[in-house]
């Protein structure tokens, strides 16, 4: 199977407003600049209010506009094009942030691919609208889409990541991270000459040194007192200006969670996302969900017992 990864933007929006019928029934709604418009725009409502019928609006305006009509099919049919790949060996894996103009976008492409027998699934993930909510979308991109991506390539399919559509920020995240989880391609279409290139997809990987570092903190637990992150050789203002942990109280250093999750790309196959909880006097049990692990140790370190979890051959944190 042929997989392509791509972010959904609102170009297929923006291009819309060409068609007459369309852009009648969206100046009428107040939503002339409706491509444009922020996550708390009041008038992402208003889209969501009139969604079926706008989304019947759009579906017919792909169909006789064609892959032009948005960035997404332009980008991925001439893709398909390069590579040679057939419809029915595709499976397009859209996301799209959760602002409804976008989801229009992202819903709407889907089924226009499902009706030309090209197997297609949406996901939505969690909007960067600030600094504070950075990272929040960073880990939220790792649950939804990277790890489809480990999943994907782990069931022996070519993983093919489309970077022209949608924001940016975003975007290059997936890139690098994808290479991380063993994508094939990145490519991207130029409009300005109207060809697809391929970027250098060369296996990355994390520096050696700063892997062992990371790893070497995830075996001590969640937080670490400067003085010991010293003892165990861990350069904790280094990792701190990199933007991997961060400060917490007076002398007490957090991995971050998604860095957390990245590690998991190095888990090996089979073993990823398998967590061990010990508790002290009751033995051991089992999750597949790092959160539902989580919540199990807090509730037996509030009964006042010492637990800690692993993964096989690897301890991957300890106590709460």
């Amino acid at each position: 199977m042929k997989v392509h990864v791509s972010a959904v933007g609102t170009s297929l929006l923006k291009n819309s407003l060409e068609d007459n019928e369309v852009r009648k029934e969206v100046e009428g709604l107040g939503l002339k600049d409706w491509d444009r418009l922020k996550f708390n725009d009041d008038r992402q409502n208003v889209i969501k209010e009139n969604f079926d019928d706008m989304k019947k609006l759009l579906l017919n305006f792909i169909k006789s506009k064609g892959e032009s009509s948005s960035a997404e099919l332009d980008s991925l049919f001439s893709a398909m094009r390069k590579f040679k790949h057939k419809e029915e060996e595709v499976y397009v894996f859209l996301y799209t942030t959760n602002t409804s103009n976008s989801i229009l976008a992202g819903e709407t492409i889907r089924d226009y691919l499902k009706e030309k027998g090209i197997r297609s699934e949406l996901v939505t993930v969690k909007t960067i609208s600030s600094e504070e909510t950075f990272y929040e979308g960073i880990e939220d991109l790792f649950d939804k889409v990277v790890y489809k991506i480990l999943k994907f390539k782990e069931e022996g399919n070519e993983v093919y990541i489309n970077a022209t559509a949608g924001l940016k920020p975003e975007t290059t995240f997936i890139s690098l991270a994808g290479l991380l989880a063993g994508a094939d391609v990145i490519y991207y279409k130029y409009q300005e000459f109207n060809e697809v290139v391929l970027l250098p997809s060369l296996p990355i990987t994390i520096s050696p040194k700063y892997l062992e570092w990371l790893i070497r903190f995830t075996n001590q637990g969640y937080t670490l007192s400067e003085r010991r992150a010293s003892e165990l050789g861990i350069p904790i203002m280094v990792l701190e200006s990199k933007g991997l942990v961060e400060k917490k109280g007076e002398d007490a250093y957090r991995l971050k969670d998604w860095v957390r999750k990245m590690l998991g790309i190095y888990l090996p196959a089979g073993v990823r996302n398998k967590y061990k909880v010990i508790v002290e006097g009751e033995g051991e049990k089992t999750f597949d969900s790092e959160g539902e692990a989580y919540e199990y140790m807090k509730a037996k370190a509030k009964e006042g017992k010492k637990v800690r979890a692993e993964v096989p051959e690897r301890v991957y944190f300890l106590g709460v």
